[in-house]
């Protein structure tokens, strides 16, 4: 039973002992007081009734409020695990590329053992000759006294060099060492990032069930509906609100440097859509027919693939970029000319407050964050913080 309900049924009941006690009026004697006396019991059991119905309907509004707000509290979390997540493969690959090139160096290094080795063993060889033969009776055969330091000199630098060798071959193993070393601590550390990785998959993956749940509940019953088509109401006001906010605090606290270039007011009806898809829901007043309610959208609804890139429709800075209840992932670009354009329900976010972008440069990929119609862009442009149809601006394809 909803709360329409509830209050429909004690009217009913007041109208009820209206009735009673006019009945009544017309009664007279001993059986008269007794119906009156009987009418009033009747009154206050009434109204305790009432007073009980009255409290089930807040501790409904409170549990179709607690379950809307669930549902926000669930698609934040979402938003954090998948940013964890894309943190976590990011390191992923960095730690891949590190522990490639350490085993680069390492094969490049034991090569370089290899070698030095070699070679040692066949100056091990010719030393070991060498002193068989004495290097005084080698020295001794030389034909003239020039050739006698000549042959000297030159034994010295092979003695020298077999020296350097056998000190670089010593070194070289102790930094194979060490590169062994690094390689075990980064494979130890591409384990916990993998675990950390999988770990939290399974939590984005519990979370998304979580959603999943909540969305089927609130689509299957009308009074939950109607809360959160009440609760996108809110988070409408308070978008205006936090808009004229963020253009005050623009302006006050504008630094000098490169202007916005101010040709954002010629664009009208030429600019690109900022993603691939098909507009579902247009702009303006719009009534809603299951509740017979009016309603207003301040931009555009367009349908596209989750992953697929949002693009700022022209060059501009970034006001705001986070999360804003009943928007998901937002981004609101200002393109000088108090314009400005907002990005909504977006997955990832690639550009941060202050940020300049360009035209056509992507800005974040489609997502279903903070919506209850799945993947795709809610779209708006704002002038003096007032919203405008977005429909007007854009080039017809």
């Amino acid at each position: 039973m909803n709360k329409t309900v509830f209050l429909k049924k004690f009217r009913l009941q007041i109208i009820l002992v209206m009735v009673l006690f006019l009945c009544s009026a017309g009664i007279s004697g001993a059986k008269s007081d007794q119906k009156v006396r009987n009418l009033k019991k009747e009154a206050k059991g009434l109204e305790r009734k009432i007073k009980k119905g009255k409290a089930d309907v807040k501790t409904f509004v409170r549990k179709e409020n607690t379950i809307i707000a669930s549902l926000n509290e669930t698609d934040i979390a979402i938003s954090k695990a998948r940013k964890r997540i894309t943190a976590s493969r990011a390191g992923l690959a960095a730690l891949e590329k590190e522990i490639g090139n350490t085993e680069s160096a390492s094969e490049s290094l034991m090569k370089q053992i290899q070698i030095s080795e070699d070679y040692a063993s066949r100056r091990m060889v010719a030393l070991y000759k060498l002193s068989r033969l004495g290097k005084m009776n080698m020295l001794a055969s030389a034909d003239s006294i020039t050739d006698f330091f000549q042959r000297k000199i030159y034994l010295e630098r092979i003695l020298d060099y077999d020296q350097k060798v056998l000190e670089n071959l010593g070194n070289n193993k102790i930094k194979f060492q060490t590169l062994l070393g690094e390689l075990n601590a980064q494979k130890k550390k591409k384990l916990s990032l993998e675990s950390d990785y999988k770990k939290q998959i399974r939590v984005m993956s519990r979370k998304k069930a979580r959603r999943s749940e909540l969305l089927a509940n609130i689509r299957s019953k009308k009074s939950l509906k109607l809360a959160s088509v009440n609760a996108l109401k809110k988070a409408a006001k308070a978008l205006d609100k936090k808009i004229h906010a963020l253009i005050l605090k623009s302006r006050e606290t504008e630094k000098p440097g490169k202007p916005l270039s101010g040709k954002f007011p010629k664009l009208k009806g030429l600019l690109k859509m900022p993603v691939k898809g098909k507009v579902i829901s247009r702009f303006g007043k719009y009534k809603n027919a299951e509740f017979d309610v009016m309603n207003f959208r301040s931009g555009i609804g367009i349908k596209a693939g989750k992953g697929d890139p949002i693009r700022a429709v022209y060059a501009g800075k970034v006001l705001f970029s986070s999360w804003f209840n009943g928007y998901g992932n937002m981004l609101i670009i200002d393109h000088g000319n108090h314009y400005c354009t907002l990005y909504a329900h977006a997955e990832e976010v690639f550009k941060k407050e202050g940020d300049r972008v360009e035209a056509g440069e992507v800005i974040a990929t489609v997502g279903d964050t903070g919506s209850m119609t799945g993947p795709g862009l809610h779209f708006e442009v704002r002038h003096n913080g007032k919203s405008v149809d977005p429909m007007k601006w854009l080039k017809k394809s």
